[in-house]
């Protein structure tokens, strides 16, 4: 009876010390945080530029065109940081590094 009451003391002993422990500790991870993007990158894209009645000069198409591209670069740009901006967030909740973008 003393023997057995001793093993279960340096038992009970042992299992309090996370020395003697068998399984490997739970490491808890705060929840991941979903972060917005900037309210800039959710502005919608200029539609094309409207083209006034009547007939157009060279210098009126050109005018346009030029404006034309520069809204659609602007527009392209922005929605390239906004995909990449989901990608890094989503990767990261992942714990995949942000390195690996295809």
């Amino acid at each position: 009876m003393k023997r057995t009451l001793t093993l279960i003391v340096i038992a009970f002993a042992c299992l309090l010390q996370a020395g003697c422990v068998s399984t490997q500790s739970i490491k808890v991870l705060p929840p991941p945080t979903l972060s917005e993007p900037d309210r800039s990158l959710l502005v919608l894209c200029l539609g094309p530029v409207r083209l006034p009645k009547g007939e157009l000069k060279q210098k009126d198409v050109e005018r346009l065109w030029i404006g034309d591209r520069k809204a659609l670069i602007e527009c392209g740009s922005r929605l390239k940081v906004l995909r990449d901006f989901y990608h890094d967030r989503d990767a990261a909740i992942r714990g995949q590094s942000e390195g690996k973008k295809k």
